[in-house]
């Protein structure tokens, strides 16, 4: 992404860091100046200064703890929060402890930077960032252009251009570059998306200043970077119309027009097109270039206004607390589900507790993640219960990929998810409104009183989630991810259902309803050992019926015949899109480095009948408590599976075999001859001790 710092004026010069300011404006006079000696920057990498003097903030734990709590500046945010913000979803058994040091390294950094007053407050509820003499980005982007707004609604169109350009010079690269916990970018996100909405506001301004140039210089690359935001997009073409560029104003369009088709199967709303319409008829009316920038803003001005649209009086029996939407154009019910998967099977008790999902008490929103490890069929399941219960909500379903475990997509954003599903409930383009916070209010206002569901396919995160859920209880949320994403659990009862892998039962029906049961019945032992083989993986089990199916002649027994050897066993299961090992390497890349080192050891023991703490204490060289930690991290990543605990309480664990077979490809791919020899033999040295000390007990 490129960032543009500055247009053909330097406003990075008038609005540096200084260590006086005044929280209104940098015009007012002296007389209401308070001091700021301490210096927050937010709006691109994470800097503290103290009186000009920067403060070492440390790793990126305390960092993203500090991050936190200035997005929450003034006000306390809980333990909980913070360890979701420092860690994400894989909390430590030590959160409660480490918070506190954190904090305290924290609060010594700022000491040996001169600070002398306390920055970071605890609380009975956590901690809180104080804002006596802080100076903090965020908060003066928000101040100046309320500024910049009140100067456009009084006809000062000078200074509300050159206050807009002030604000958006704060922004100095990606907004906390460098912190990727899943909550801190949310939050990334929605600056992001208010970064964007100023630039629209500034780009109206300086159109009715007559300065259509200056737009094109600083619009051109933000469009490149988001071509889906057709708000940009058309002040962009009023710029590049009022320049004289005509043809690269249409080509403009032509662009966003097909980004649009093709990213999300929509035509351009109404306010694009009729910038589109506009420079169409010929060359702006007039030659001066102060009337053209009036006539390109008064088509801005519609634009901006459209997003303001007047919105209806609450629906009848509806929650009127909630901020309404603007009326949709036309009343759309949306009907997004995928097909459902074919030759279903099993996965009773799970449609059971979903169908139990939608009776619940009728005062809070009913949520269900289906949890489980890639392959196992989340998405098959979900469709399957969508499908069976569309009739329940007769306002429509809508479907979203979240590309949470995606090798070929980036994960998908709240905000561009929800301009999807707003334009499918029917709402113009041009009323969609630019921040994320926006977004989301609109989207519950506008399925407030109505009964539909959302299916958020292959989430990411409790993060990625919580802006796309609606607030009426009417409506029913199915999400599906690798990990169980408690956050949904605790924050909003979310029920939890996880899926394991198919009985080999279920796995021999599974080929049977593929094949067909003439074929099955034909060969029921090499259906039978297929389907061991496959070891209960649907995805594993649709490729290899797959393959049978496209060569009606072939023998079953041949197929698990390739598949018996183990060390292409993997390369077998692949056909087209679908590959089993590439859905596991996906959760294995996001592995701490501990975890994937003790995944990759496990994966040279045989050990069918599964393993103890103490077996990683031996492979890592570890205390069996370190062990125990690092087995949980790998089953939080759906790539162990735990079975209960033993005679003696100790917890037990066991590969799903085709992981297990990854896990060794990945050992011996990465780790010398010699180097697996040791690790093996200090497991079968540490094995023999623990068998010696058990007969001495006994």
């Amino acid at each position: 992404m490129r960032w543009i710092r500055s247009d053909t004026r330097d406003y990075k010069g008038r609005f540096s860091m200084c260590h006086r300011f005044d929280s209104r404006g940098p015009d007012r006079p002296p007389g209401d100046v308070m001091t700021a000696h301490i210096e927050f920057r937010v709006l691109g990498p994470l800097e503290a200064g103290v009186r000009g003097r920067p403060v070492r903030l440390g790793g990126p734990r305390p960092r993203s703890l500090l991050a936190a709590l200035l997005l929450d500046a003034g006000r306390v945010v809980s333990v909980d929060r913070l360890a979701a913000a420092v860690w994400g979803e894989r909390l430590p058994d030590s959160v409660r402890t480490q918070i506190p040091i954190h904090v305290h390294a924290l609060r010594k950094a700022f000491d040996a930077a001169g600070c002398g007053v306390p920055v970071i407050v605890t609380e009975q509820a956590g901690y809180r960032l104080s804002m006596d003499g802080v100076w903090l980005d965020m908060r003066e982007a928000e101040e100046q252009a309320a500024e910049a707004r009140k100067a456009a609604a009084a006809g000062q169109g000078e200074q509300a251009a050159e206050t807009m350009g002030r604000v958006l010079a704060l922004w100095r690269g990606p907004v906390l570059a460098g912190i990727d916990t899943a909550e801190i970018a949310a939050a990334a996100r929605g600056l992001e998306d208010v970064r964007l909405g100023i630039a629209e506001e500034w780009a109206e301004a300086e159109l009715a200043c007559g300065r259509p140039r200056e737009v094109v210089a600083r619009l051109a690359a933000m469009v490149e970077d988001h071509p889906l935001r057709e708000g940009l997009r058309a002040r962009l073409m009023l710029a590049l119309w009022h320049s004289g560029r005509q043809a690269d104003a249409l080509e403009s369009y032509r662009q966003g027009r097909r980004h649009l088709r093709d990213e999300l199967g929509l035509e351009p709303g109404s306010a694009l097109r009729e910038v589109q319409q506009a420079i169409l008829a010929g060359p702006p009316a007039g030659d001066a270039a102060r009337r053209g920038g009036v006539q390109a803003a008064a088509v801005a001005e519609r634009l901006t206004m459209a997003q303001r649209a007047a919105v209806p009086a609450p629906r009848p029996g509806g929650n009127a607390d909630l901020p309404a939407g603007p009326e949709p154009a036309v009343a759309l019910r949306p009907a997004q589900l995928p097909p459902a998967v074919s030759a279903f099977v099993g996965r009773t008790a799970q449609l059971r507790a979903l169908d139990r999902l939608p009776r619940q008490d009728g005062r809070h929103l009913p949520v269900g993640v289906i949890s489980g490890v890639a392959g196992v069929g989340k998405t098959a399941l979900a469709l399957r219960w969508a499908h069976q219960a569309a009739e329940r909500f007769p306002d429509g379903q809508l479907f979203a990929n979240l590309h949470g475990h995606d090798p070929d997509q980036e994960s998908a954003r709240p905000a561009a998810v929800l301009e999807r599903f707003l334009r499918a409930l029917g709402i113009q383009a041009a009323a969609v409104p630019a921040g994320l916070e926006e977004r989301t209010a609109l989207f519950r206002s506008a399925l407030d009183g109505r009964r539909v569901l959302v299916v958020l396919d292959n989430a990411e995160s409790a993060a990625q989630v919580r802006p796309l859920l609606p607030a009426t209880p009417g409506c029913c949320v199915i999400v599906t991810a690798r990990r169980r994403l408690e956050g949904l659990m605790v924050d909003h009862g979310a029920l939890p259902v996880p899926v394991e892998m198919l009985t080999e039962q279920e796995s021999a029906d599974l080929l049977t309803r593929v094949l067909g049961a003439e074929r099955a019945a034909a060969e029921r032992e090499a259906v039978a050992e297929l389907a061991a083989l496959c070891d209960g993986s649907p995805l594993a089990l649709r490729v290899a019926a797959a393959k049978l199916a496209m060569r009606p002649r072939w023998p079953i027994a041949e197929m698990a015949a390739q598949l018996a050897d183990e060390r292409s066993r993997l390369d077998q299961l692949s056909r087209g899109g679908l590959e089993v090992r590439a859905g596991i390497e996906l959760s294995y890349r996001e592995l701490p480095a501990r975890a994937a080192l003790a995944f990759r050891r496990l994966g040279l023991v045989d050990a069918p009948g599964g393993f103890a703490p103490w077996l990683v204490a031996a492979l890592l060289e570890t205390t069996v408590h370190d062990g125990e930690r690092l087995l949980e991290q790998l089953v939080d990543a759906q790539l162990l599976q735990p079975l209960g605990r033993d005679g003696a309480g100790r917890p037990r664990y066991r590969f799903h075999e085709l992981i297990r077979l990854f896990a060794r490809e990945r050992a011996e791919a990465i780790e010398p001859p010699d180097a697996r020899l040791a690790v093996l033999s200090r497991a079968v040295r540490f094995g023999t001790l623990r068998y010696d000390a058990g007969l001495a007990r006994g």
